[in-house]
């Protein structure tokens, strides 16, 4: 019965949506999740069959936010003497899609640089995707007022969670199941890359589709002089209410992507984990994503975002300290259950927050900052996850020392917005 009254509800919400602006951006978020979940889950796994070290492993989180460190802020100047901001943020997609066939090439190079060819190969990508990304969030505050934009990105996340674990485990399914050897396989994962550049052109097509609202007129531009662009970003951070969501926000993201790869290696080296149960944690994790999104829908709409920040926060805390304790993939399947029930918060609260945080003028240079800052933080993150490592010699006392990390920040985020209550009560 209430399966039933779920799907009612489900057709007569997508009837609404179909044709609006929260409509495209569900169906662009859905090729997004589709171009990166044919590949991306299985970025640790294909390192290791070309022969990729823990070392490679934790480059392969770290050198993506070097990357985009080093471009968004330049690039977010650049992006504002656009005279169409839809039309920029299109080419800058498609671009990073047309990297992935640089990135299937690399199978067929000496064996000996493959791994670390990948790893510098992804990282570029992220040159192009960090711009986009970037350019999409500041157009998103463009297209969609402040209510309806927090539902298109719950929507938006809640559907993507339904599509990724169909995805993910499709291909997961093939790589365990069609080649017959090494050689096939690596075969079939160029096959993957080929088909997420295709899958990226109608995803490009499906962006150009929003539209841009009668009032406001986007393609208009003002020549700025350097000096000006930097004046801004000197501003930002004098602006209280920006500060207030960033100094928690970038404190989190640090301890949340700091264990980014010492799951990757605990799956991968630990569990032994093969292609096809990434795939099943994938299929897990983002199936309870899908029908945990209305919870943190309704919470947002109820509470507000900075209450979804620290609920969300402190379940993804307390996750790692499940995952030492798990002695085989079975066990780590089941783990994938609240790892997927907090992910779908966080990346709500984040992206929502920022938002919310950034005032309309100007809104693409503060995410730029932003963005470079947590950029800053994914290269530092998994680098000190790989001293940790070193260090200690112990990947379960790596693991512990992030959870740790994560209640620390988690209670930062915490006392942030309480004392921010009673400071806007006063």
């Amino acid at each position: 019965m209430r399966i039933s009254r779920f799907l009612r509800t489900l057709q007569y919400s997508i009837s609404r949506m179909r044709g609006t602006n929260v409509w495209t951006f569900i169906m662009y978020g859905l090729l997004f999740d589709m171009v990166n979940n044919l590949w991306r889950p299985f970025a640790v796994p294909f390192l290791q069959r070309l022969g990729g070290s823990e070392f490679e492993i934790s480059l392969l989180s770290a050198l993506p936010g070097l990357v985009g460190a080093l471009v968004l802020l330049p690039g977010a100047i650049l992006f504002r003497k656009f005279t169409n901001k839809k039309r920029a943020t299109a080419a800058f997609i498609l671009v990073s899609r047309a990297a992935l066939l640089t990135v299937a090439l690399v199978p067929t190079l000496p064996p000996e640089i493959q791994p670390l060819l990948f790893v510098v190969f992804v990282a570029m990508m992220n040159c192009p995707d960090a711009l986009s990304q970037t350019s999409l969030q500041s157009f998103l505050g463009t297209v969609f007022n402040g209510s309806e934009r927090g539902q298109a990105i719950a929507l938006r996340t809640k559907f993507g969670q339904a599509v990724i674990p169909i995805v993910t485990v499709s291909a997961g399914l093939a790589i365990t199941f069609i080649p017959n050897t090494d050689e096939q396989r690596m075969i079939l994962y160029q096959i993957f890359f080929v088909g997420a550049f295709l899958l990226g052109l109608v995803e490009v097509f499906i962006f150009s589709r929003l539209s841009v609202p009668e009032d406001t007129n986007e393609t208009s531009v003002t020549e700025e002089k350097p000096s000006q662009n930097w004046k801004d970003i000197k501003n930002i951070f004098k602006d209280k209410k920006f500060r207030a969501f960033f100094i928690p926000a970038i404190c989190f993201a640090f301890t949340w992507q700091a264990g980014w790869p010492l799951m990757g290696i605990f799956q991968a080296i630990t569990l032994e984990a093969s292609e096809l149960w990434f795939a099943i944690f994938a299929l897990v994790s983002g199936t309870v994503a899908f029908f945990s999104g209305t919870f943190w829908q309704r919470l947002l709409r109820k509470r507000g975002n900075n209450t979804t920040f620290v609920v969300s926060a402190a379940l993804l805390a307390s996750n790692m300290f499940l995952v030492p304790p798990v002695p085989n993939v079975y066990i780590m399947t089941v783990v994938m259950v609240f790892f997927g029930f907090s992910a779908v918060g966080i990346n709500t609260a984040l992206l929502n927050g920022v938002l919310e945080a950034t005032p309309d003028e100007n809104r693409l240079m503060y995410l730029a900052f932003y963005n470079t800052a947590m950029n800053i933080s994914l290269f530092i993150a998994p680098l000190f996850a790989a001293l940790l490592l070193s260090i200690f010699d112990n990947l379960t006392i790596a693991i512990l020392i992030v959870g740790c990390m994560r209640i620390i920040s988690t209670s930062f985020v915490w006392l942030n917005h309480k004392f921010r209550k009673t400071w806007e009560s006063t």
